[in-house]
């Protein structure tokens, strides 16, 4: 490289002090240096920057001005390189296309070692990674550079984007790791609600089919039947597609079998941390609103929107529901409803469900988790496998150390 482009880098490693960035910039403005990059870090008492400097305007050549940059080593106590860059680093640079990934589980050994030679193969730059829980709970947040990732000439390279994510999955699924990955845009935007489709992520399964055998229990004596579906999706559907066979089943009956219904452990808790950090929560029911009611009536949620049952003069079920009828397919425009109401956008929103297709209202918001899906070929950003709900708080990626503040307030 000529003197006519006169860059230089900057490397700085050592133990932190007041004023280090302070003494260096002032040095390189002292040489009439420009600083065109930047990044730095402090640690755990450990300082590092990283500088590119354009030093077209000084008087000095580029080896004098070497020289004085690394001579700031003596009264920092740093470890400086100074360094030409190479010509590759200075053309034909792509455009920083950065990804937050977040991975959740339990600690083991060889977690980082995988996830780094993951990205290696890809050629996937790590820009920054830092542990943000470790004990009980492992979190490690990354953030990404695919600028110059690997691709496959015969596919678009949004599709190549996918592929990367979809094996990144796999690879945590074969860790038991969950893992969140999506664009630092969307990222950094600031979230305002959260989306939660109760029946596929707030209520356990176990209860869920222990109610619906009890009514098809007591509508078999009547001659009448609801075919059970032991798959996962939506069951409430089943009560919807069904409700006709309900035709003068007592109100109290079907109020004393949702009495099986049980949250997931820390569904209440999430709720009051999420309101306490200032989201508002909205929950999307194919069941009925008297057991959600039932449910959450303490958590204080914002919006609550579910299936109302008809009932005649004798406390019996007329075998109709009210309108509008909330179903899968109509959850999205539910969805719509509440943003124009708080007139925010999709990328402001957070969407928890099973990520199955059957739940459209979970594509393009700012932030989509499937819980505990079964299908693990789905298209959302993150996918948490912990049987504790309360661990979606780790992939909102908020720190640590912020989180036990809540935490000190759980009862």
């Amino acid at each position: 490289m000529g003197e006519k482009t006169k860059i230089l880098t900057l490397s700085a490693i050592g133990i932190d002090s007041p004023g280090l960035v302070s003494k260096i910039s002032t040095e390189i403005f002292r040489l009439k240096g420009n600083i065109i990059d930047v990044e730095e870090n402090c640690r755990r008492g450990l300082f590092s920057i990283f500088l590119m400097i354009d030093f077209s305007a000084s008087e000095h050549n580029l080896d004098e001005i070497a020289g004085t940059l690394k001579a700031i080593e003596s009264n920092t106590g740093l470890k400086i390189i100074v360094k030409k860059p190479d010509r590759d680093d200075m053309t034909d640079v792509p455009i920083s296309e950065n990804y937050v990934v977040i991975i959740l589980g339990i600690d083991q050994p060889g977690i980082m070692a995988k996830v780094s030679t993951f990205f290696h193969q890809y050629n996937i730059n790590i820009e920054n990674c830092k542990m943000v829980a470790r004990g009980k709970v492992f979190s490690m947040e990354m953030v990404i550079d695919t600028g110059r990732m690997t691709t496959d000439p015969s596919m678009p390279r949004e599709e190549t984007i996918e592929k990367m994510k979809a094996e990144l999955r796999d690879l945590c699924i074969g860790l038991n790791q969950s893992v969140v990955v999506q664009n630092e845009k969307t990222y950094k935007r600031l979230k305002k609600i959260i989306v939660f489709d109760v029946e596929s992520s707030l209520i356990q399964d176990a209860s869920t089919m222990e109610f619906l055998e009890g009514i098809a229990d007591k509508l078999k004596s009547g001659d009448r039947e609801i075919p059970l579906k032991k798959d996962r999706g939506d069951p409430m559907q089943l009560l919807i597609e069904n409700a006709e066979s309900l035709q003068g089943f007592p109100m109290e009956d079907l109020k004393a079998l949702s009495r099986s219904l049980k949250l997931h452990r820390g569904t209440l808790d999430l709720i009051r941390i999420l309101k306490s950090m200032g989201f508002k929560i909205a929950l999307l029911s194919s069941g009925f609103d008297f057991f959600i009611k039932r449910m959450f009536e303490k958590a204080e949620v914002d919006y609550a929107f579910s299936n109302s049952l008809k009932v005649d003069k004798d406390g019996n079920l007329t075998g109709e529901l009210e309108e509008p009828v909330l179903t899968s397919a109509t959850k999205n425009e539910i969805l719509e409803l509440i943003m124009n109401m708080e007139n925010i956008t999709r990328d402001q929103v957070i969407a928890v469900g099973d990520g199955s297709t059957q739940y459209p209202f979970m594509k393009n918001v700012g932030l989509s988790i499937a819980y505990q899906p079964e299908d693990t070929d789905i298209k959302t950003d993150g996918i948490l496998r912990s049987d504790h709900i309360i661990n979606i708080l780790y992939c909102l990626g908020i720190p640590e150390s912020e989180l036990d503040r809540y935490f000190e307030k759980t009862p």
